[in-house]
């Protein structure tokens, strides 16, 4: 708006279906639409034939401002989103968009993998970054970072806080500096070495986690290099997703999966106990 002159009608979300719940919430408090973009079953990515008719649609409807998003770690998959075909149909049809990485959860997993992460500011079309440190950071809740290129964050200054020193650039105003001490003093405590060390433990349990599933024939959706194993829950019964706290993807009777977070606490001797449980199922189903 301060840049293009561009009026709310005019503004769009662009983002796929498994995007978290806050972006159709934060659309609703913007008054402006989220053009969603369905996903492939098995792959949970946005395909290109889908991208092409989300934006075609959001044309035909007047938007010419597109708040293009990316997802590194989805909520319920763990999916994470190429933003390279999501950048270049965007630039097909001469739009004027924003890029941003939503990496809540997968930021501090999928950039420590064992290959190079495509996913950084090298990449010209990425405007913008969050992360919770407060999920797998474990730090206190509220730790939510966000990083933009410059030049962008001066568009919501607040210029009314003139008795602030410095600049006020949040909804909230007033925030707890502990929060920020208390990020800065896990990531110094771990560094990165020793985060890397972490995250590869965390992966090689879901490594083995997946590779219990297929002897089983489960169905189940892993994103590589990320600690989330979403699994079918027609192929998991009720007291065993109980059980073992399964969170399902919708608490009504249409469930369609159950996911686990490899975390910190869920070693290796209880995948052993949950896979144990599934075995008696399988048999008892055969």
């Amino acid at each position: 708006m301060k840049k293009h002159r561009a009026k709310l009608e005019e503004i769009v979300i662009l983002a796929s279906e498994d995007t978290h719940y806050s972006i159709p919430n934060g659309a609703n408090l913007l008054m402006i639409d989220w053009e969603k973009v369905p996903v492939q079953e098995d792959t949970r990515d946005m395909s290109q034939e889908a991208i092409e008719a989300a934006i075609k649609r959001a044309i035909s409807n007047g938007k010419k401002y597109f708040i293009a998003i990316a997802n590194m770690g989805t909520t319920m998959f763990g999916s994470v989103d190429d933003p390279v075909p999501l950048a270049e149909t965007l630039k097909s049809f001469g739009v004027t968009f924003r890029l941003h990485i939503d990496g809540a959860y997968g930021g501090f997993v999928f950039p420590f993998s064992e290959d190079e992460n495509p996913i950084t500011f090298e990449n010209p079309d990425i405007s913008s970054l969050t992360i919770d440190a407060h999920k797998m950071l474990q730090a206190p809740y509220g730790t939510g970072i966000f990083v933009c290129r410059k030049g962008l964050i001066e568009n919501v200054l607040t210029k009314e806080a003139e008795y602030v020193e410095g600049m006020d650039l949040t909804l909230c105003g007033s925030r707890s500096g502990a929060n920020a001490v208390a990020v800065w003093t896990i990531l110094t405590t771990y560094g990165p070495h020793k985060w890397y060390e972490k995250i590869s433990v965390l992966k090689m349990r879901t490594n083995w986690l997946c590779k219990q599933l297929d002897l089983l024939k489960i169905p189940y959706f892993r994103e590589p290099e990320m600690n989330i194993v979403t699994i079918r829950a027609h192929a998991v019964p009720e007291p065993i997703a109980m059980k073992f706290n399964l969170v399902p993807q919708s608490h009504g009777e249409d469930n369609e999966w159950y996911k686990i977070v490899l975390m910190d606490h869920v070693e290796i001797e209880h995948l052993k106990e949950f896979i144990a449980e599934m075995k008696s199922f399988t048999k008892v189903s055969s």
